[in-house]
């Protein structure tokens, strides 16, 4: 074939590029002759997982577990433990500090307080390892021939409230079984018997759940339990204590309370009047009960223990040191425990079917916790009204602030609150930059008692009155009268047994405020009640309380902020006006309108808004300033809730006692 004129052309070529060529065409032979770095090594492969944890099962652990509990030294909070387990020669023991707590809702055992662990056979040590994997579990290799080993640790409680939640000081305690137990994998709880016994300091009084089998001085001696009742059943001493009796029909109920000193016990007038009225309200509600007896325990200290833990038989209750001196002027704290003691029925009893467990150890699922804790703020906020230790302000005054806080929460449009039931676990109870977009676990709470609000409201009005949530209370609450056994509960359940009292759509009803997302919070039964949320340019009582207790500036309503008395910045509302300007938690506010910050000072100044008044705020951020007009003209905001005329007042109706 003849060349074509291209092929025939003569063609130059420089010398430098004929070198280039070169080079190119042996490095390209070279990477071709060479493997990849991926071919010549091996890819890493993950190391083998350690062997899971025998799962529970509903079978006897063989024997009796001994536990004894020197809590003596309470000034440092240091409870040391041993206890004596019978065993299998020759077999791997597996023992678990509890994670999950009944009521607490997520992994939160304080497993770095365990300290001094060591095994014992007689006076042979025996080595233990930790589980690499699930660090609350150890295992214990038995040596052939051994029966029964002694296991000693020490529990270290906080000694400051900036640490966790102080259990023992030098004038009380709140021994809580779930911090000193180490209990054998592979079986149910209530599967696991314990004797317990546990030594006070000398002359300290107690009260707990549990049957004294012996009392000699200090040493006090338990009848043996399982240990899902153990753990359900506090100690709380001190060497100020009193017991009184609330009510012994049908069976025994006490408050028992700890004080610094004996000074602080007397109970001012009203107390015990407006606590027995709280058990024969509940008792009205609920028409039975799910105790042999009944304790409310009271420590009265500041920075002292958890706020309140519920139990089966016991609540778990602290309140601010000058709770009975303030008795009259602060009515704030007197529904804590009503809360505790409504959950005897819901959660305790009665538990969503997803938060019971077989262990301590076992993850919960709380997808129902605005019923668990939901409801049991909405009977804790209508039996502290009926049982007269709230006035029908009080309530009304207390929901308007729910509201207002839940009409604060712009993250419900994208977080539904049968999200937010989660947050036990992906936020740990920890502080928020920014509450009200993130949402948080406690919104159930709230907002989950806006919804039972508006299911009794809904029952009542469909009905003419004739239906309520008190007869869904005992429908479903006051079953199986004295028994002891927890009875599990599904949303299902609940639709059936409201359908039973009233045909409607509850499960249209639940599904669309809890499934989904919203502008606006659940306020329905506050119009069906006859009231709505409202605004005044006064704070109600409680807020007055609250700022004068705390220093705070609580300006929520209006700027969007919280303030300490000196300026510095509590809190940020997502979108509001002072978002809108940059400032952030943890600034401080130096100036207002150009003079120097005062608390009084700046509520003149957002009162003056309402009347097209400027407001210029300087703040410090850390090393930087900065100064901005606030964009808010509606002046000073506090929540009411105003009655609306020609209504029923079907809120007034709900908060009535009960003959």
């Amino acid at each position: 074939m003849p060349a074509s004129p291209a092929q025939t052309r003569s063609v130059r070529v420089m010398p430098c590029v004929v070198a280039t060529v070169a080079v190119w065409m042996v490095s390209t032979a070279a990477h071709a002759q060479a493997p990849s770095a991926s071919q010549s090594w091996p890819l890493p492969q993950p190391a083998p997982m350690p062997p899971p944890i025998q799962a529970p099962r509903d079978t006897p652990f063989p024997g009796t577990i001994r536990l004894h509990v020197d809590a003596t030294d309470t000034a440092r909070g240091l409870f040391r433990v041993k206890q004596t387990l019978p065993v299998a020669p020759g077999r791997r023991l597996t023992l678990l500090f509890p994670q999950w707590l009944p009521g607490d809702h997520g992994p939160t055992g304080p497993l770095e307080g365990l300290a001094g662990l060591k095994v014992q056979a007689g006076k042979r040590v025996i080595a233990w390892t930790r589980d690499a994997v699930q660090v609350a579990a150890f295992h214990i290799d038995i040596p052939a021939g051994v029966t029964s080993i002694d296991v000693h640790s020490q529990f270290l409680g906080a000694t400051e409230p900036r640490v966790g939640p102080v259990v023992a000081t030098s004038t009380m305690l709140d021994l809580q079984w779930h911090h000193l137990v180490l209990y054998p994998a592979g079986h149910y709880v209530r599967r696991i018997t314990y004797e317990a016994s546990v030594k006070l300091p000398p002359t300290w009084e107690f009260a707990t759940p549990l049957t004294v089998a012996r009392r000699e001085g200090g040493e006090v001696r338990f009848q043996p339990v399982t240990l899902d009742t153990l753990v359900d059943s506090p100690v709380i001493a001190g060497r100020a204590f009193k017991r009184i009796l609330l009510s012994d029909d049908p069976v025994p109920v006490h408050v028992n309370i700890v004080a610094d000193d004996a000074a602080g016990l007397e109970p001012p007038p009203g107390f015990v009047r407006g606590y027995q009225a709280l058990v024969q309200q509940a008792y009205r509600l609920f028409g039975s009960q799910h105790y042999d007896h009944y304790d409310l325990m009271v420590w009265l200290a500041d920075g002292f223990g958890p706020s309140y833990f519920e139990h089966l038989r016991a609540g778990e209750n602290a309140l601010p040191a000058d709770f009975f001196t303030t008795w009259k002027d602060r009515p704030e704290h007197r529904g804590r425990l009503a809360h505790g003691f409504v959950h005897s029925w819901n959660g305790l009893f009665r538990r969503p079917a997803e938060m019971w467990t077989p262990d301590f150890n076992t993850p919960e699922r709380d997808s129902l916790l605005w019923v668990f804790e939901g409801l049991t703020s909405y009977w804790q906020d209508v039996l502290t009204t009926r049982a007269g230790l709230w006035t029908r302000e009080d309530a009304l005054d207390d929901w308007a602030a729910t509201a207002a806080a839940m009409a604060s929460r712009p993250g419900r449009r994208w977080r539904p609150l049968r999200d937010v039931t989660n947050d036990a676990v992906v936020q740990r109870r920890k502080p928020l930059s920014w509450r009200g977009w993130q949402r948080d676990m406690f919104d159930a709470y709230s907002e989950g008692a806006l919804i039972w609000l508006e299911a009794d409201t809904l029952l009542r009005q469909r009905s003419g009155g004739r239906k309520s949530l008190d007869d869904f209370a005992r429908a479903f609450f006051g079953v199986r009268a004295g028994s002891q056994v927890t009875m599990t509960y599904t949303l299902e359940d609940i639709v059936t047994t409201l359908n039973d009292i009233l045909p409607h759509d509850w499960s249209g009803f639940f599904r669309s405020r809890i499934e989904e997302t919203h502008d606006a919070p659940p306020l329905g039964g506050i119009t069906q009640g006859g009231y709505t949320l409202t605004w005044s340019e006064e704070p109600t009582d409680a807020v007055r309380r609250a700022e004068a207790a705390s220093g705070n500036v609580d300006l929520g309503d209006s700027l969007g902020m919280t303030l300490a008395k000196d300026g510095k910045v509590l809190r940020v509302d997502w979108e509001g006006p002072a978002f809108k300007v940059g400032l952030l938690p943890g600034a401080v506010v130096t100036a207002v309108n150009g003079s120097p910050y005062a608390a009084q000072r700046l509520k003149d100044a957002v009162k003056a808004t309402a009347h097209q008044e400027p407001l210029r705020l300087s703040w410090r951020q850390g090393t930087a300033t900065r100064s901005a007009l606030i964009p808010w003209h509606e002046g000073l905001r506090y929540p009411r809730l105003r009655r609306v005329e020609g209504t029923p007042a079907i809120l007034d109706e709900i908060l009535k006692p009960r003959d």
